[in-house]
């Protein structure tokens, strides 16, 4: 029989690592899966999945399950991704300062390099862009530019399979907001597609995999 997770977490307070290390393995891949898909690289995403076991097993002596086990790794996870998006754009901030540009010539006011390949390559016309591989392509893309909150709650409900009301005590919102955030991130996605004419207005619809 499956040991529940909050049983484990118990078994650790008691000091048995193997109980830990179930945890770890149970849950391993489907948080570095979750933190590439936020912040778009793997290597770092395997990274701040380590940190986040680690924050756990600090955390252990002082846990006392007020949900699932679950919702809280996930809330770990998610603020290590914010930390590293937030990062990113005080990194890019500070060199674009120090080069004497504005801000509104940052790259995440723009159209990412692949993106802008993808367009100017012959090979991807529209009528070859409705091959499935392109267009999953540049949605993922698309994603990576969404607003923070908008690509977090997408990606916890179409990857993750999370419940809105599990998102929503994950970035801290209510589920009409989490709601509200799914629907416009996935109209600017179709709004995009649409511009690229990959899809018609008519019939649009994101299905973001």
């Amino acid at each position: 029989m499956l040991v529940a997770d909050e049983e484990l977490m118990a078994q650790c307070r008691r000091g048995d690592m193997g109980a830990f290390e179930l945890i770890v393995r149970r849950y391993q891949n489907r948080m570095v899966n979750y933190i590439t898909r936020v912040i778009n690289d793997h290597h770092r995403a395997e990274d701040l999945a380590q940190e986040a076991f680690l924050r756990v097993l600090g955390s252990v002596q002082h846990y006392r399950p007020k949900g699932q086990f679950k919702n809280w790794l996930y809330l770990i996870a998610t603020n290590l991704c914010r930390n590293e998006l937030r990062n990113r754009n005080r990194q890019s901030t500070d060199l674009f300062s120090q080069l004497g540009l504005e801000s509104s010539d940052s790259p995440g006011d723009q159209q990412s390099p692949v993106f802008e390949d993808l367009l100017s390559d012959s090979r991807y016309l529209p009528d070859r862009l409705y091959e499935q591989k392109e267009r999953e392509q540049i949605i993922r893309q698309q994603v990576d530019l969404l607003p923070e909150n908008q690509r977090l709650s997408l990606v916890l409900v179409t990857y993750q399979e999370l419940s809105y009301q599990e998102v929503s005590q994950i970035i801290g919102c209510s589920v009409s907001a989490v709601k509200s955030l799914i629907h416009r991130a996935r109209q600017k996605l179709k709004q995009k597609l649409i511009e690229i004419g990959i899809e018609e207005s008519s019939n649009a619809k994101i299905r973001v995999r």
